[in-house]
């Protein structure tokens, strides 16, 4: 009876902790202004009945110091119940609690207390260059998975908190996830991990597709007194307030390097858990989906609604988490087969209206064996020159609109952000531009799942340009129209030729949500992506990534060069078949029509860099795999592994993310029995 009452106390702990945990990474407006904090929840341990002796335990809390290697020492404290346990003769599992960027451990102190109290030896810790930790923050690098590395060693040779050595788990959200995670793919070995609001490209996905992110410029504007920079961060926040290309040039090759750790993942050998929010302002998760083929060892993953990084959070995916927290330390903490490794790998919970009373909208949770889903297809609309998005590309190739930026030559990005780009003096500067397109009618609720790809047609009188793409659906029925926005994908263009037309692939922001039938999906082009206050209370009135101040005018070209890919799944389907929508006479428009042969097409652009797409065509569900190799036959990417339905499909290349040098490789595709192999080139 008292498992029970302490069980449904962990739960009702669990819930409060949701509400009230104060968790660093966002700082929503800089060094001279208030502070607002963003929160993640760390998951509560259960106790476990015949593991342990009936609690709570009396804890004993003690700060200690640890001397790394280049004599930075830490501030670290340790929680422990003040007596041993017949049931765990090795000691108690041990627990080590990463904070967030700008945090330090004191937001965790009470946690780990009462965490200690279930029958845990639990560690935290500052990072260097925070909290009361001496040395300087390297923003989230190998330098700091270094440091936890050490801390590891010290858990495991501390003979005073009664834990057993053999048995820790490291847990935490954004920076606390992103550092175990790398420090695993460098050697260290836990017994298991949790990393939530992480991402093994999270560098690159501040600097997505030539965009650099607000959330980027407010982790490095922190006051001393949460964060002290080396000269390298120092010069990183510099870089971002200048306009000139060359700076530009060094943050995208700087702030990847040592950070971004994807061609390390197949290194990890420690059963990993891996949390992302699809509404994420900090990192893409693409960052994770695109490493699921070399990520080998025991793992799950979860899309949706995690709190932090100011994605919406939902009650009913709160309670769910519990159970999936407590099956994952069952067995790994406590060896008890719950059968966890045969259920589904990927849990994802959709976005989708009705919206609640502080505009967040419904999670629709969802599992699959496989990544994708069984059943998408790829949706390709194309932008038609009557503002539609259609199936079909336009008749004449050569049709465009002009998409202007105009900005006063006076303008700076610093005043741009102190004036939070909003009021008098920033409108007269800056004048926002925009072109909508809309479906059809949905003839069925839809449901899009992963990362869209886009292929842009354009040319520019700037040297610098920059494309924002606000994905939203339009609520029909509702009058007047509620449009909410679902995703967004952005490009800048920072080393633009004027005049000169181009087209240039690359992918957005991963999501998953479920349009309604009825509705119509919206896409907003424009010059800066911002929203009203009250559709994105996280970024206020601030735009996702900070925009181009280059003035011009760009030729948007509504040509077969001109489309989005959104990987669906059609739900709910009527007996007339698998419609995606209605047009205007109510007469239904057919996705794209199942393929008669296999067929693998040469990716584009080609020559490449750094990246390019691959098209593909499989005729039957088929197991599915597109593997990129050298001229020496070695495999150098996988990028697709999985099982897959009929249909037409594309994936994109990013040569980056696989460190890939300029020289000649091979693309391979294999469905069944049937093989297809093309070459391509990548040239830096």
């Amino acid at each position: 009876m008292k498992n029970i009452t302490f069980q449904i106390l962990a739960m009702c702990i669990i819930i409060l902790f949701i509400i009230n945990n104060l968790y660093a990474q966002e700082n929503r407006v800089l060094m001279n202004h208030s502070r607002e904090f963003d929160s993640y929840q760390f998951p509560r341990l259960p106790m476990v009945q015949g593991k342990m002796s009936p609690g709570p335990y009396n804890v004993i809390q003690q700060d200690f110091s640890l001397t790394l290697r280049d004599n930075v020492i830490l501030d670290c404290s340790k929680f422990f119940p003040d007596t041993g346990n017949i049931f765990l003769p090795n000691g108690y599992p041990g627990v080590i609690m990463c904070h967030g960027y700008g945090d330090s451990k004191a937001t965790l102190a009470q946690f780990a207390h009462d965490q200690a109290s279930y029958g845990y030896s639990v560690y935290t810790y500052s990072m260097r260059g925070e909290g009361n930790s001496g040395g300087l923050s390297n923003l989230i690098s190998i330098t700091e998975a270094q440091d936890l590395m050490e801390v590891v060693n010290y858990v495991k040779h501390d003979q005073g908190s009664r834990v057993d050595s053999s048995n820790i788990l490291i847990m935490g959200g954004s920076q606390g996830g992103i550092i175990p995670y790398m420090a695993a793919c460098n050697g260290m070995n836990v017994k298991c991990i949790i990393s939530a609001l992480a991402s093994p490209t999270f560098a690159s996905s501040w600097i997505e597709n030539g965009s650099i992110k607000m959330t980027l410029l407010w982790t490095v504007s922190y006051p001393p007194s949460n964060a002290r920079y080396t000269p390298q961060v120092d010069a990183i926040r510099s870089w971002i307030y200048s306009g000139s290309v060359d700076k530009w040039d060094s943050l995208a090759y700087w702030l990847p390097l040592n950070r971004d750790f994807a061609n390390q993942v197949p290194q990890n050998k420690i059963p990993i858990m891996l949390e992302n929010s699809w509404q994420d302002y900090f990192f893409n998760a693409y960052g994770n989906i695109s490493t699921i083929p070399i990520l080998t060892s025991p793992k799950r993953y979860y899309f949706g609604a995690v709190q932090g990084h100011g994605g919406d959070t939902s009650g009913t995916e709160n309670l769910w988490h519990m159970n999936f927290f407590n099956e994952w330390f069952y067995y790994w903490l406590f060896n008890i087969n719950n059968n966890i490794l045969t259920r589904p790998l990927f849990h994802y919970a959709s976005t989708t209206f009705p919206t609640n009373s502080v505009n967040m909208w419904s999670f629709i949770h969802d599992s699959s064996s496989v990544w994708p889903p069984n059943g998408q297809t790829d949706l390709k609309l194309f932008f038609n020159w009557d503002n539609i998005l259609r199936i079909t590309q336009n008749a004449n190739q050569n049709k465009f609109q002009n998409l202007k930026n105009h900005v006063s030559s006076k303008l700076t990005m610093q005043q741009a952000v102190d004036w939070e780009f909003k009021g008098g003096k920033f409108t007269t500067a800056f004048w926002k531009d925009y072109i909508i397109f809309n479906t059809p009618k949905l003839a069925n609720d839809i449901r899009i799942i992963g990362t869209p790809q886009m292929k842009f047609d354009y040319a520019s009188s700037a040297g610098r340009v920059q494309f924002n793409f606000q994905i939203s659906e339009v609520n029909v029925p509702d009058s007047p129209n509620v449009v909410k926005l679902v995703s967004r994908v952005n490009y800048s263009d920072r080393h633009n030729t004027p005049n000169i037309r181009k087209n240039v692939p690359f992918y957005g922001n991963s999501f998953s949500h479920i349009f309604k039938k009825g509705d119509k999906i919206r896409i907003t082009i424009t010059n800066i992506d911002n929203k009203e206050i009250s559709d994105t209370s996280f970024l206020g009135s601030n735009p996702f990534v900070l925009p181009v101040l280059d003035s011009g005018s760009s030729k948007i070209y509504y040509s077969n060069n001109s489309y989005i890919i959104l990987p669906v799944q059609v739900l709910n389907s009527s007996p007339g078949g698998m419609k995606i929508f209605e047009d205007e006479n109510s007469e239904p428009v057919q996705a794209d029509n199942i393929p008669f042969n296999f067929d693998l097409k040469q990716n584009y652009p080609n020559p490449f860099n750094p990246s390019t797409t691959i098209e593909y065509a499989v005729p039957e569900n088929s197991f599915v795999t597109l593997k990129i190799y050298n001229v020496s036959g070695k495999e150098v990417a996988s990028l697709v592994n999985s099982q897959l339905s009929a249909g037409n499909y594309s994936v994109l290349l990013n040569a980056d993310l696989y460190h890939l040098s300029s020289g000649i490789y091979f693309y391979k595709l294999t469905a069944g029995n049937q093989v297809a192999v093309k070459k391509l080139m990548l040239i830096k």
